[in-house]
């Protein structure tokens, strides 16, 4: 599958998923049959190597993929977007590790990066035991990921510059325990579980640094971050659908004590107009920065540390703006909005669990601030 057949198989499940909308918030995790026939449509095999007979879809059109996955349902956008990631990792494996351990070029990746867990050095690999949180999509997952803190003789290793050491252990799903702790407003199809290991074996290859250049010579492995990049699709869906809302609301209500139709009062167009310029600049500088350094890439030059930060800069600026088209689109509905048959109150609820992920918090406005002004002082996700 290529990607224009990717896109055309998504959009065609799009009214499969939102009939689906109630039973996965209800169940707190996708179907099985759904996750099927995403696996079917060519979802997760995004980033998996032309060279192995994947799609190696681009930075941008991953970004319209996963948009119109969320925008029929966010949790499904959240969920393909963390499971797509399996090309992404092999990336940054050993070339016959990589084709070993994911074969399936429709394998599906699940976990957290971030170093809470602690691998012990042995010969050969890591004994790992970790807790992580925030375990999106692993109920589907084939490989399950962790980030631990490298030990030897009970302390961490460091860095030429003093941190920690970590890397990112891939699990057999048989390996892991998931523990059923998602219970949420936001994003709660999502089954983001808790999940742990305990004194589990992982063989050195089967580890990488997040930080290291990837392996692979292709331009979409050039980058190690590309594999957040598809992230803003999902903010573009939700705010996508709240103006979908907003536009049939002001159409059909009348407001109070006019009684005209909501789409002839100056304030609801004035709110109206602020979502559309709002969603709009957000793409912009989405496309802006990602493809700019899509076409960096393309041309053999390695991107340089400012064009890394406004990639983080403009995803961080999705987030953040996808929750003001949200704002825009209840103040057009009122109280209307309140109320749990009203789309717009599941995606307000969605849009703040988005928020709450790092590549979308406010505190990344001063990660990428800081490398601007020359004064970085430390790693960050980009």
């Amino acid at each position: 599958m290529d990607t224009n057949s990717i896109l055309d198989n998504v959009r065609s499940l799009t009214d499969r998923i939102e009939k689906e909308r109630e039973s996965i918030e209800a169940e707190r995790r996708l179907s099985e049959s759904l996750v099927e026939d995403l696996s079917a449509a060519g979802v997760f095999r995004i980033a998996m190597p032309k060279a192995w007979g994947g799609p190696e879809m681009s930075p941008l059109d991953q970004i319209e993929l996963m948009e119109i996955l969320a925008h029929a349902d966010p949790s499904v956008g959240w969920c393909s977007s963390i499971l797509s990631d399996s090309g992404f990792y092999a990336g940054f494996l050993e070339e016959s590790v990589s084709r070993e351990l994911f074969s399936d070029l429709d394998s599906r990746a699940a976990g957290m990066l971030a170093p809470v867990g602690q691998a012990r050095v042995v010969a050969g690999g890591y004994r790992v035991t970790g807790h992580w949180s925030f375990g999106s999509g692993s109920l589907h997952a084939t490989h399950v990921t962790g980030g631990c803190t490298i030990l030897e003789n009970g302390a961490p290793i460091l860095d030429e510059n003093g941190f920690p050491r970590w890397r990112v252990m891939i699990f057999d799903p048989k390996d892991v325990e998931i523990l059923d702790t998602w219970f949420t407003t936001g994003l709660a199809g999502s089954g983001s579980n808790d999940y742990r290991v305990s004194d589990v074996f992982v063989p050195e290859e089967h580890t990488f640094d997040v930080f290291d250049r990837p392996r692979r010579p292709e331009p979409l492995y050039a980058y190690h971050g590309f594999f957040f990049a598809n992230v803003p699709g999902i903010p573009f869906g939700i705010a996508r659908a709240a103006i979908d809302e907003a536009r049939v609301l002001a159409d059909q209500e009348r407001g109070f004590p006019s009684f005209q139709k909501s789409s002839l009062d100056v304030n609801v167009r004035i709110a109206f107009g602020e979502c559309e310029a709002t969603l709009a600049a957000s793409k912009a500088f989405v496309f802006d920065a990602v493809g700019q350094a899509w076409e960096t890439l393309l041309r053999g030059d390695r991107l340089t540390l400012e064009e890394r930060a406004r990639i983080g800069l403009s995803i961080t600026f999705a987030g953040q703006s996808a929750a003001r088209v949200i704002e825009l689109a209840c103040e057009i509905a009122g109280s209307k909005a309140l109320y749990r048959k009203s789309p717009l109150e599941r995606l307000r609820r969605d849009v703040i669990a988005i928020q709450s992920h790092v590549v979308h918090q406010r505190k990344t406005y001063a990660a990428a601030g800081g490398v601007l002004l020359g004064s970085s002082s430390g790693p960050t996700f980009f």
